[in-house]
């Protein structure tokens, strides 16, 4: 398990897709380039590169000439993202400057590869000194960090290959010596499978074939043992003219020998090779002491039957060996039986093993005995017609003599798969153990599907001192305990939940999935036991469970019936088999659903392809006509049954489910369904009106979420104005003016805003017309033209205020915002009608109020804000900022947090605090960094004053040279008389006051002129 950094509680992955989490809680690093940057740096030994390395390595050798500064900008990116509360002008302590690149400033063990590495040597040594449990141990744990495929990010750069091959390799390395100190540490029957697969994967391995030959001795397979010799002796000279090392050949010389070196534990629990408990069942304490409770009375003179049940790798077998290891402790005998899950058995199979187990007791020399080594008694014509009876007879006698002396313990495991002969034999013993010092203790799967063990545990819950243990899922506390005994670390309550959900706290689930990393593809352990469960019910009861599984989560009966066209009654029944299974269960009357979410995962992937899109496309129809499904899961339904001829159903509901998240204010779910519905539509010419409407969307939500004028806009934008030409004459092109116009605003092109606003401020439609006027108003205030900005604003805040809000309240985050009270707050600001302009702030809030619009409350608390960086009232700015900053925070539309740390950190310039200037030339860095344009001369012109406020009258002449070169370039002059007048004063021009006075009185800017005024006075 990856450990937090002491200092800053990051840890970070690259063995699976990369990963970073803050003190448990994940960081998201959503740009492609960050990503790469980031696992670039991981995986350097010393987490340092130089600018030079990185470019040439995340460009692929062939940096582009903007490459060095555009590294800047991801490593900006990335340093928001790993130290999001770092105040500005603080220097960065995660991602540093250094020599000429960049130093990855994080712990060792906070990195996943390098605790891997550290774990397999620590592993290494353990296995070197003797300790084979520790180092499978530590090798599991290394193992677990695993996620899946390493390095996603960077595995086509050249300059990862590498490190890409060296971590295969370790991975590989540490899986081999996981699975040889297993068996060294005698868990050869516990590890037989997974070792058997992995020399298939890799059969040149020797060390590891020698391993599977040794475990194959152990488990008393000596044939198969010395097969792997032979196909490894045939793999090698065939294929490469080589023979068999030393350490093959040293092993299959033992084998053949019979050396007494190779012995290790076999299946069967006798009283010398019992294994004492030497930690505790998790969350089986109580269970424990009832079987144990339950051997005492046995052996103390009262004889009885006991029975655990539960699902497969619930802990049944665990459960009675620890149990069984109790009682042999005490001394007493225990033998083991075990019924074939597979195959035909022998009748009497389970009572032919305890016999043979009990060989030597008293009672083996009974004559009756002897039908067990040959065949079964039977009841065909000729037959001895009391030989059954004999047999049952002198095997109760035998258990009676073997226990005698110091009690017995006989286990019966997995009792389900008897044959009926054992079955009938059991029944029988059950009734004569009253007088013996005998336990019978069997362990069962759930058998409601079963008459003959129905009818055998209805007769054993009849007889003196039954006991049953049903064995149902692990808590949270022991899932814990579980974690900790296998990572070694204390594991997140997240952690711990997640792995709750899904196993449904089945141990050998839980301890399965810890093994192979906790997360991604189920370890074929745990895959292959829960397809055989799946394959044993009826064909039509496995299709409810196609059905469940496709779906992901329970479903009405309704929904079932309708997908796989019977009635709902027949679905019932045929569910039956797979609730006495316990597969399903009931979520609610009338709705089924898997008992554990990892049934659907394995359902799911052992169907076909085509299967399932069929299912999909049924399952979409279904909730089309039954309803009650979200348009979201319809729309996945559909983009999960390609070729099958619904792409335009698709489509359809993507664009609904959009709609409903954007309803819902989940503008980031919103967003996915458009890009999806995107890359639907891109490529068809037929198209394009479809796909420029998706793009529009796409760039209203992103002025939400991203915040206005980014460049995430301006790169939905470039297709809308590529698709622009690709529209059929006569379509309505409205809304594609209405947002290219605002992000023309935005970008500073205020000639580009002005001539798409023209046509929409013409137009018939009211909500259009509010558009253009708006879009015009907003351009005229920032090129200064005050009197024009006032009146189309007025014209816009006119139509807005006679439109039915369930008509406007729909095309919230549909389009671009419709800020005309705010806008015209402040040109009346700039006019000196300051009780006007907070009229029209007030006429803002309360239209967001009406259209229930948490974009709208922020925009109106924010414009709030910026009238008063106007009128230069620090307090009242700072009051304004916070309170949309609150709303930001609370709705996921970091532009405004963003925007409220440049007014936070000027009122605090201004009002006097000169330490803040560093934080305030960062916060407004950080604003503009993301693509917006406008505003710059507003911001640098309140900066300035900022400066001249605290006396730094060098910086306020920098800021308004600053401000008036943007102002020169795009044509922004509102503030042109502030910047002038600024730099006045601050340069002690006294001429230059006379020049800030004309374009104040040019505008009209009465407030502005003000200050030229009494800026003269002073000088």
């Amino acid at each position: 398990m990856i450990q937090f950094d002491a200092a800053t509680g990051l840890s970070m992955g690259v063995l699976g897709r990369l990963e970073v989490r803050r003190a448990g809680s994940p960081v998201t690093v959503a740009s492609p380039k960050q990503r790469a940057l980031l696992t670039l740096l991981l995986i350097r030994s010393d987490r340092f590169a130089t600018v030079d390395w990185l470019t040439d390595a995340l460009w692929d050798g062939a940096p582009p000439p903007s490459a060095e500064t555009t590294l800047r900008t991801h490593v900006a990116g990335l340093r928001r993202a790993l130290e999001p509360d770092r105040a500005p002008g603080t220097a960065p302590a995660t991602l540093r400057s250094k020599d000429g690149g960049y130093l990855l400033d994080v712990d060792a063990d906070a990195v996943d590869h390098v605790r891997f590495a550290a774990l397999t040597r620590q592993a290494a040594t353990a296995h070197a000194t003797g300790d084979a449990a520790a180092a499978e141990r530590d090798y599991s744990a290394a193992l677990r960090l695993w996620r899946g495929e390493p390095l996603p990010d960077v595995a086509d750069l050249a300059a990862a290959q590498p490190d890409l091959t060296r971590l295969h390799g370790q991975r590989v390395q540490a899986e081999e010596g996981r699975l040889t100190a297993a068996v060294d540490a005698g868990g050869h029957l516990r590890v037989l499978a997974e070792l058997q697969a992995f020399t298939a994967a890799h059969p040149l391995r020797e060390d590891a074939r020698a391993q599977l030959m040794l475990a194959l001795y152990r488990c008393g397979r000596q044939a198969d043992a010395l097969a792997v010799f032979t196909d490894t002796h045939r793999l090698l000279s065939g294929e490469y003219g080589l023979d068999p090392g030393e350490r093959l050949r040293a092993v299959h010389r033992a084998i053949l020998a019979q050396d007494p070196a190779l012995d290790g534990p076999r299946g069967v629990i006798r009283p010398s090779a019992a294994e004492p408990a030497a930690q505790p069942l998790p969350g089986r304490a109580v269970e424990l002491d009832t079987l144990v409770a339950a051997v005492a009375g046995a052996v103390g003179g009262a004889g009885r039957v006991a029975l655990v049940a539960g699902e497969a790798g619930i802990g049944k077998t665990t459960l009675v060996a620890r149990a069984a290891a109790a009682a042999s402790e005490g001394g007493t005998p225990v033998v083991r039986a075990r019924c074939p899950a597979v195959g035909q058995a022998p009748p009497f199979w389970i009572w032919i093993q305890v016999v043979g187990e009990l060989a030597g007791a008293p009672g083996t020399g009974d004559a009756a005995l002897a039908a067990l080594g040959a065949s079964a008694p039977d009841d065909t014509i000729g037959a001895d017609p009391a030989a059954r009876f004999r047999l049952y007879e002198a095997v109760a006698r035998l258990i009676g003599a073997a226990a005698r002396e110091r009690g017995l313990l006989v286990l019966l495991d997995d009792l389900h798969a008897a044959d009926p002969d054992s079955l009938l034999l059991l029944r029988y013993l059950s009734g004569a153990l009253a007088s013996t010092r005998a336990l019978v203790l069997a362990t069962t799967r759930p058998y409601q599907h079963d008459p003959g063990l129905l009818a055998t545990t209805a007769e054993l819950a009849r007889t003196p001192g039954y006991t049953r243990v049903d064995l149902t899922g692990l808590d949270e506390a022991a899932i814990a305990t579980l974690v900790r005994r296998e990572t070694g670390a204390d594991p997140a309550p997240d952690e711990i939940a997640a792995l709750l959900g899904r196993t449904g706290g089945n141990p050998f689930f839980v301890t399965e999935l810890l093994r192979h990393g906790g997360t991604g593809e189920l370890p074929p352990t745990i895959r292959d036991t829960l397809c055989l469960r799946l394959d044993a019910v009826p064909a039509p009861t496995r299709q409810c469970l196609d059905v469940l599984a496709v779906a992901g989560h329970g479903l009405p009966l309704r929904v079932l019936a309708d997908v796989l066209g019977r009635p709902a009654p027949s679905v019932a029944e045929e569910l039956l088999p797979a609730y006495a299974a316990r597969l399903v269960a009931e979520e609610a009357p009338g709705r089924a659903g898997f008992a554990h979410p990892l049934f659907a995962e394995v359902g799911y992937a052992t169907l076909s392809p085509p299967r399932r899109a069929v299912l999909h496309a049924r399952l979409a129809g279904a909730h089309e006509r039954l309803g009650g499904a979200a348009p979201a899961e319809i729309a996945y339904h559909y983009g999960r049954c390609a070729g099958l001829g619904r792409d335009d159903d698709h489509l359809r509901w993507l664009l609904r489910a959009a709609d409903d998240a954007t309803r819902r204010l989940a503008y980031e779910d919103a967003l996915a369904h458009l890009d999806l519905a995107a890359d639907r539509l891109a490529g068809s010419a037929d198209a394009a009106a479809e796909e420029l409407a998706v793009h529009l969307r796409r760039a209203a939500l992103l002025q939400v979420t991203v915040g206005i004028g980014s460049d995430a806009v301006d790169r939905a934008c470039v297709r809308a104005r590529e698709l622009l030409g690709l529209v059929p004459a006569g379509a309505d092109l409205a809304s594609a003016r209405w947002v290219l116009g605002e992000l023309a605003a935005n970008r500073a092109e205020y000639g580009i805003c002005l001539e798409l606003a023209e046509p929409l401020a013409a137009d018939a439609d009211q909500l259009t017309r509010a558009a253009g006027s708006y879009l015009l108003g907003a351009a005229c205030y920032f090129l200064g033209r005050l009197a024009e900005a006032e009146q189309h604003l007025s014209t816009s805040a006119e139509l807005l205020s006679g439109m039915d809000p369930r008509v406007l309240g729909p095309e919230v985050a549909r389009r671009p915002a419709l800020a005309a009270y705010n806008f015209r707050a402040l040109v009346r600001s700039l006019r000196g009608e300051r009780a006007a302009a907070d009229a029209d702030l007030a006429a803002a809030a309360d239209l967001a109020e009406r259209l229930d619009d948490p974009y709208g409350r922020a925009n109106a608390r924010l414009y709030a804000a910026w009238l008063e960086l106007q009128e230069l009232d620090a307090q009242a700015g700072h009051a304004a900022a916070l309170r949309f900053r609150e709303l930001g925070l609370a709705h996921g539309m970091p532009h405004f947090v963003t925007t409220a740390e440049v007014f936070a950190a000027w009122a605090a310039v201004y009002a006097g605090d000169a330490a803040q200037r560093p934080r305030m030339r960062a916060a407004y860095e950080a604003l503009y960094r993301l693509g917006l344009r406008a505003t710059r001369t507003v911001t640098l012109s309140a900066m300035a004053n900022a400066h001249l406020a605290v006396g730094d009258l060098d910086g306020a002449a920098a800021l308004a040279a600053e401000g008036l070169a943007v102002a020169e370039r795009t044509g922004e002059r509102v503030v042109l008389a502030e910047l002038l007048r600024v730099r006045a004063v601050a340069t002690g021009d006294r001429a230059g006051l006379p020049a800030a006075a004309a374009p104040a009185a040019q505008q009209g800017a009465r407030l502005l002129a003000a200050r030229v005024a009494a800026s003269a006075a002073q000088a």
